[in-house]
Formats: structure tokens, C-alpha cells, sequence
């Protein structure tokens, strides 16, 4: 019977390192996922940034304020003149 055991014991260990051996893997396959995942997001978020900070550029800027007048300006206008 001690053979058995021995044999039995083998058996049970090389079934037992294969599945730490298969989780292991598993765990590490997703978290690369996640870091090329959070890389991509990362990326997009910046090209964000960079449009907002363009935005706020265009809108701070004096010359911003004067062209919106004479939009507004024509808009007007063209409401008068369409409506007479």
C-alpha cells in the first residue's frame, strides 16, 4: 500500500501545481488587458485635455469676444431683414 499512497501523493501534487501553475497565468493574462486598456485611456484622456485647453484659448481670447458681436451682430440683421 505504500506504493499506492506514494503514487496516489504524485499524482494529487502534479494536479495541484498545474492548477496553481494555470491560475497563475490566468490572473496575469487579464491584467495586461487592463494595463494596454488603461494605457489607451490614458492617452484619450490627454488628447482631451489638450482640446479643452485649446477651447479655453479661443474663448479667453479678446479677439474671441469681438468676432461673437458681429455674429450677433449679422444674426440680428438678418432677423430684421427677413421679418420686414
Amino acid at each position: 500500500m505504500q506504493v499506492f499512497e506514494f503514487a496516489l501523493a504524485m499524482v494529487f501534487l502534479v494536479m495541484a501545481f498545474k492548477l496553481i501553475r494555470l491560475a497563475i497565468v490566468h490572473n496575469k493574462l487579464p491584467r495586461r488587458e487592463v494595463d494596454a486598456v488603461n494605457r489607451e485611456l490614458v492617452e484619450r484622456l490627454n488628447q482631451v485635455e489638450e482640446r479643452v485647453r485649446v477651447l479655453e484659448r479661443i474663448v479667453t481670447d479678446e479677439r474671441y469676444d469681438l468676432k461673437q458681436q458681429f455674429k450677433d451682430l449679422e444674426n440680428e440683421r438678418g432677423a430684421r431683414g427677413g421679418a420686414a
